[in-house]
């Protein structure tokens, strides 16, 4: 599904001139796929596409795959797959470096891309935009330094409460341990969080200045996972606390709630539900085996759950989604394990860690895709779920 030819749409003084509200008719009852590729038909009609929002959009998520650095050609390119129809696709001439570069976090058709130049950018795959986002050296506060010393190499200084300001030298690897992004599809408005050592950068569209602002959890607490829902910043701690941020003020967030860590699992990734319940995974993926616990009201204590009813977790968003047009209820979809993307170990190289649909009370994988990796002349270093969508301007 190369977009190359969005660029090279044929002379329009030649094109057969439609009224635009009969060209958004047509295009609104067209598949995603050919509503990708009937926007390229001339610029009228890639300008009515701009203003056909949802009606297009695939109900169930899609697979994307990121190339690694052993790719020689189509650096700027990545592969989707939709599970649906077993359709695969080919996103070429992104004008990006997907090789080089690592995805952080996504949300609908924007992901949140580190290059190889420490530089951090939002990439759109269908329209080609991209944002780019404040630079490293930009952060607005004293717990978090960096100072550019090459094309891609910084020094690094950090504040601890327990030791004050370390410094950690030069370096050429910002290891972002978790990120979140949202994005809103018509105004083009977003929030992004990372998070590097004990420090949370974040940085929303419209702010006071082109920079990182940052702030530290009240007890230094770390970060293996967070996930970001209606201007909240959930965090589960390396201790297995989970702390809850308020963004709504637009202002410093507010650390509102810490719900307590749960005993005798190991815990390695939360989410939330439809109806805003938090859950917390304990999972082995070398195993493919997940367990999923809740807050128990009465007690307040987790207990264990073996369904999340008609709905699915999507594992790489942290949020489950509703369980109809070809989502799979009870169902967690796993792509790859956060240590091992947090470490760069490819997909191909242990196929144990495979892009599945798992179900949760049979606890059995139900859908697998060794195929997009053990059978690609591709190697590709990560993979994802998420939601392709075309939003307009």
């Amino acid at each position: 599904m190369s977009d190359s030819n969005e660029k090279k749409t044929c002379n329009d003084s030649k094109q057969p001139i439609l009224v635009l509200d009969l060209v958004r008719l047509v295009l609104e009852r067209l598949s995603f796929v050919d509503f990708h590729r009937a926007r390229c038909v001339s610029s009228g009609w890639y300008s009515a596409s701009k203003s056909c929002i949802g009606g297009t959009n695939p109900t169930a998520p899609w697979i994307i795959l990121f190339p690694n650095e052993h790719v020689k050609t189509n650096n700027d390119s990545c592969k989707l797959f939709d599970p649906r129809d077993h359709s695969s696709y080919t996103i070429r001439d992104l004008g990006f470096d997907m090789v080089r570069s690592r995805c952080l976090a996504s949300s609908g058709s924007w992901f949140l891309m580190l290059d190889h130049k420490t530089d951090f950018h939002l990439l759109n795959l269908f329209t080609r935009e991209r944002i780019p986002l404040p630079s490293l050296e930009s952060i607005d506060g004293w717990q978090m330094k960096f100072v550019r010393t090459g094309d891609s190499d910084f020094e690094m200084s950090m504040y601890y409460k327990a030791h004050g300001l370390v410094s950690y030298g030069k370096n050429s690897d910002l290891r972002i341990r978790g990120a979140v992004l949202w994005v809103d599809e018509k105004t083009r408005d977003y929030f992004v969080v990372w998070f590097h050592h004990s420090t949370f950068a974040y940085h929303k569209k419209g702010g006071d200045n082109n920079s990182w602002k940052v702030f530290q959890p009240s007890k230094h607490q770390g970060c293996l996972h967070m996930v970001y829902k209606e201007s909240k910043l959930y965090v589960l701690s390396p201790a297995r606390n989970i702390s809850v941020f308020d963004f709504s003020g637009g202002h410093s967030p507010v650390e509102y709630a810490t719900l307590p860590s749960p005993k005798d699992c190991y815990v390695r990734n939360l989410a939330v539900t439809l109806s805003g319940e938090v859950l917390i995974i304990s999972s082995n993926p070398k195993k493919c085996f997940f367990t999923l616990y809740k807050i128990d009201p009465k007690s307040s204590k987790w207990r264990l759950i073996k369904s999340i009813g008609d709905e699915a977790l999507i594992l790489d968003l942290g949020i489950t989604v509703a369980a109809k047009d070809g989502v799979m209820r009870n169902c967690i979809y796993f792509s790859h394990d956060d240590l091992h993307r947090y470490k760069g170990v490819s997909l191909c190289n242990d196929d144990k860690y495979g892009i599945c649909v798992y179900h949760i009370k049979t606890k059995k994988k139900v859908q697998v895709f060794e195929h997009l990796t053990t059978s690609s002349p591709i190697p590709f270093k990560d993979a994802r779920w998420f939601f392709p969508t075309f939003g307009g301007k």
